[in-house]
């Protein structure tokens, strides 16, 4: 599902916030396919039982209108953000709002704003689109999109995560 209104937004919050609540970064280390967020979030809708529809992907223009709004913000638990961060750095709000976001769990956020305001979340499955550097740096998954169709993309990301939370869980009951 792509978010694309305050509504949309509402709806996904109260029952975003679980137990174990991961997010997906895509990190566009070659660019990515403009629909590929949201594509990520409908496939994990239909497959991850867990979340029970919960997975959702964000328009651009809807980050943009939580972090202009003081009361979405308070809904993020950014009450006091808006005033200090604009006078300092236009970037430095959204990058709040990103990092709030992915906190919460089941949201897929792209973009290299996204991949650096959640770099110190451990709940944070990343994955990119690009030829293979020699640090991939702290992507689970990279994908060379010379490789594979556009389409398959967002089941192998989404199929990958599911496995990555798999061994997660897994880990942790042990």
């Amino acid at each position: 599902m792509l978010a694309r209104t305050l509504n949309d937004f509402h709806h996904w919050l109260p029952a975003s916030k679980l137990v174990f609540a991961p997010s997906i970064i895509l990190d566009p280390v070659q660019g990515l396919p403009a629909s590929l967020a949201s594509e990520v979030a409908r496939h994990l809708n239909e497959f991850d039982d867990g979340a029970e529809g919960r997975w959702i992907a964000f328009a651009p223009e809807l980050i943009e209108a939580i972090a202009r709004d003081s009361a979405q913000l308070s809904l993020l638990g950014l009450d006091d953000e808006r005033g200090r961060m604009f006078s300092a750095d236009p970037n430095s709000i959204r990058r709040r709002v990103l990092k709030a976001l992915a906190r919460r769990g089941h949201a897929v956020l792209d973009g290299p704003l996204a991949a650096d305001a959640s770099r110190s979340l451990e709940t944070v499955f990343r994955a990119g689109l690009g030829r293979p550097p020699k640090d991939i740096g702290e992507l689970h998954l990279l994908l060379n999109p010379d490789r594979f169709s556009e389409c398959c993309l967002p089941s192998l990301i989404g199929d990958t995560y599911l496995e990555w939370q798999a061994a997660w869980q897994r880990a942790d009951a042990v």
